[in-house]
């Protein structure tokens, strides 16, 4: 039993969600986006649809199901261990932190262009993912206050931007820039959503970190609907200035889009405090990211498979040991996934890790199903149709996705299933045999 004392309150629960997902999104993804051109706009509006039914989702299982139980452990009751476990190391295998590692990496490029390509990136990346690593060590509750002040940090000078771009925001260039695809608008705006969902992805870091919470069944939808609604308004009044200040041939090619956008009308040096902020806030949310990822593999659902036999936590911070796992995961991520463009390495693995977690949140939405049994009557077809729409939204999502990048998303399907069958092997060969009545 984790002790009540280490625990946080709602506030610091928000602003792990919203630190989460205000992070890699709002600095480095209007870059990604410029590929498509300003009607991203659009797949911004879908995405934040279908995270609002998923927050439904993941509120609706907090409530319904009150205790210490997390995301996983839903999942786990409701469609079984090997779903379960299957679930939980997806969320922990794609290490959703590299993109936002990415992101910091990209803004120092700003002050050391030298940083921007080549081996000079992936080492720079790095050391930026050991460095927090280090800063989570310290435990749950620096890491929630860390990505508290860096998100405000964070946020002032996306305000500036998105306020104060607006004076000198151009109709031309945004409706110049509307669709640079050449393809309709119908496959353009799915395409758009996918990307602007991994900015939306953190959402369920409440629902993750429930053992960690206070009053779970109160705070776990307070944190998840409010950090969502703070990172949409952010995310929709930021994107829409910076893409009226850009053109997308010029927005696509930059690795501090917020600063290079800034740059013509408060100068170089104001623009400087804008990436300084940029990286301050990635570092927020890469913490965020690491305590959430951690602790879906500290979780039963995992952990009981791997482990079996080991004695319950009594601390909220994971073992040193797993500390060393994740930093080797996303040391490898990072290097595999090398690119001569920083842009293009952020959108081929924020599209693969966004086609594995949206795997896992169709598994939520299927628990939540299974779950309303549990519910009053007056409630239960309302908790059938968000469950539904958020699956219906998570397929979408996998399908809209690109098609080279879904190879890589069934390779860490396989790999989840085969360590969960041959933990499953293990267990049985270790276990005594039952002797014969």
């Amino acid at each position: 039993m984790i002790d009540g004392q280490a625990k946080i309150g709602p506030f610091l629960a928000m602003m792990v969600v919203a630190g989460g997902m205000i992070g890699s999104g709002v600095y480095l993804l209007p870059a990604s986006l410029a590929a498509f051109g300003s009607i991203s706009i659009l797949g911004w509006l879908l995405a934040i649809l279908g995270s609002a039914l998923l927050a439904g989702v993941y509120s609706a299982l907090a409530i319904l199901r009150p205790g210490e139980a997390g995301l996983f452990s839903h999942i786990q009751d409701a469609l079984g261990p090997g779903v379960g476990f299957v679930a939980g190391l997806l969320y922990w295998f794609p290490v959703a932190s590299v993109p936002i590692a990415l992101a910091l990496t990209g803004y120092l490029s700003f002050f050391i262009p030298s940083v921007a390509s080549g081996t000079a990136s992936t080492l720079t990346t790095l050391a930026v993912i050991w460095l927090l690593l280090g800063v989570n060590y310290v435990g749950p509750k620096f890491v929630s206050r860390f990505s508290g002040w860096t998100l405000f940090i964070g946020l002032a000078p996306i305000l500036l931007v998105a306020i104060g771009g607006w004076f000198f925001f151009k109709p031309t260039v945004f409706a110049a820039s509307w669709n640079v695809t050449g393809r309709g608008a119908l496959a353009v705006v799915p395409a758009s959503a996918v990307q602007a969902f991994w900015a939306l992805v953190g959402l369920e870091y409440a629902a993750i970190v429930a053992p960690m919470v206070r009053d779970p069944t109160r705070n776990v939808p307070i944190a998840t609907f409010g950090g969502l609604g703070i990172a949409a308004v952010v995310y929709l009044s930021a994107s829409a200035a910076i893409m009226g200040l850009l053109p997308a041939s010029v927005l696509v090619k930059s690795n501090a889009p917020f600063a290079d956008a800034a740059r013509p009308w408060i100068g170089a040096g104001i623009a400087a405090v804008i990436a300084l902020c940029a990286m301050l806030k990635a570092a927020g949310a890469l913490g965020s990211s690491n305590l959430a990822l951690m602790e879906a593999g500290e979780c039963e659902a995992v952990s009981g498979h791997l482990f079996p036999g080991r004695p319950p936590r009594t601390t909220v911070r994971p073992p040193a040991i797993s500390f060393i796992i994740f930093g080797v995961i996303m040391s490898a991520a990072v290097i595999l996934s090398a690119s001569p463009l920083l842009s293009r390495q952020f959108t081929m693995v924020t599209n693969v890790i966004v086609v594995i977690e949206t795997l896992v949140y169709l598994c939520a939405c299927l628990a939540l199903i299974r779950f309303c049994r549990l519910a009053p009557k007056a409630w239960r077809w309302g908790l059938r149709l968000t469950a539904a729409g958020g699956a219906i939204f998570c397929v979408a999502i996998i399908a809209a996705s690109e098609r080279d990048l879904l190879i890589w998303s069934a390779a860490a399907v396989a790999i989840a299933a085969g360590i969960y069958h041959g933990a499953l092997l293990r267990r049985r060969s270790v276990s005594p045999a039952t002797p014969r009545p």
